[in-house]
């Protein structure tokens, strides 16, 4: 990306889409992503294709955590809020 701080950066972009998701918006992340990102091609980096199977199985770990944790954060934030 044409960012120098690309995780910030995603991170506020993904606090907009939840933002406006609260808000009642029913919008995409990728067309929060199609209005904010642009790619800076010349440094833009491609997997290598002898990991791409790690990739998948670590894509996938990450998922099964995420779904398995939903829960366990939706009662700290009703704890948080009380």
């Amino acid at each position: 990306m044409k960012v120098g701080e690309g995780a910030a950066y995603g991170a506020a972009l993904q606090a907009l889409w939840c933002w406006r998701q609260q808000e009642g918006e029913t919008i995409s992340i990728t067309e929060i992503t199609d209005q904010f990102v642009e790619l800076n091609s010349p440094e833009t980096i491609h997997p290598h294709k002898d990991n791409v199977a790690v990739y998948a199985e670590l894509q996938e770990l990450q998922d099964e955590m995420s779904l398995s944790l939903r829960d366990v954060f939706t009662k700290h934030r009703q704890f948080v809020l009380r």
